[in-house]
């Protein structure tokens, strides 16, 4: 069974959320076509368990000396490990997010920090270079902002400006995740009056690629 993880990066509901309306498109169609397929959906605005805090600090330090881990540290470690073994075991990635300032919601870049581990999801080869472990996976990123960065509403493109799907790319990458898509709702706010047409194309973009991911 192919199991397919979902991170959801947005504290608002599906009655206002464009964010949430397009998901949704893509998710309506890849349950029709992967009918059988594991779908584990996580929304960190929500709930993000394991921030990189003192006590991640603390952890990682003690392991670089080999020091003994106190009780609150050993159960944090614990619990943390069962979310990285989560996004280990996982086929496919989907990552959902507004984008905020040109990157994405912070609980998303906690999240990837909280899973981009060693020797979990990478290493250092013996010349120092990051080498990833998770091969033969593939990740979409669902990405809605109010300005067309990418050109999918008509404008220039300005891609090289989207810093938070550069950086989701490239920590993919260094996981060992290579097959990246990003597929975007965008220009919105600024061409508001014709929102609806943008609206409608992003998604029959999202439901195409729901029927193929």
């Amino acid at each position: 069974m192919t199991k397919v993880l979902v991170i959801y990066a947005h504290p608002e509901t599906k009655t206002y959320s464009t964010t949430a309306k397009f998901y949704q498109q893509f998710l309506t169609a890849y349950r029709t076509a992967h009918p059988d397929d594991q779908i584990i959906e996580h929304n960190v605005s929500e709930y993000m368990p394991f921030p990189l805090d003192k006590i991640a600090v603390a952890i990682y330090n003690k392991a670089l000396v080999n020091q003994p881990l106190n009780p609150d540290e050993e159960r944090f470690q614990a619990s943390r490990q069962v979310w990285i073994d989560e996004f280990v075991s996982a086929d496919k990635y989907v990552f959902v997010n507004p984008m905020y300032n040109l990157f994405v919601p912070t609980e998303m870049k906690s999240y990837l920090d909280m899973v981009m581990q060693v020797p979990d999801t990478f290493h250092y080869t013996a010349e120092g270079v990051m080498a990833g472990a998770l091969h033969g996976k593939k990740a979409l990123h669902l990405q809605t902002s109010g300005g067309d960065y990418h050109g999918t509403a008509g404008g220039p493109d300005i891609s090289r400006l989207d810093l938070g799907h550069q950086y989701l790319k490239t920590v993919l990458h260094v996981m060992g995740v290579d097959d990246v898509t990003g597929l975007y709702a965008e220009g919105m706010d600024h061409d508001p009056a014709n929102a609806p047409d943008i609206m409608a194309q992003a998604f029959a973009r999202a439901e195409a690629a729901g029927k193929t991911f």
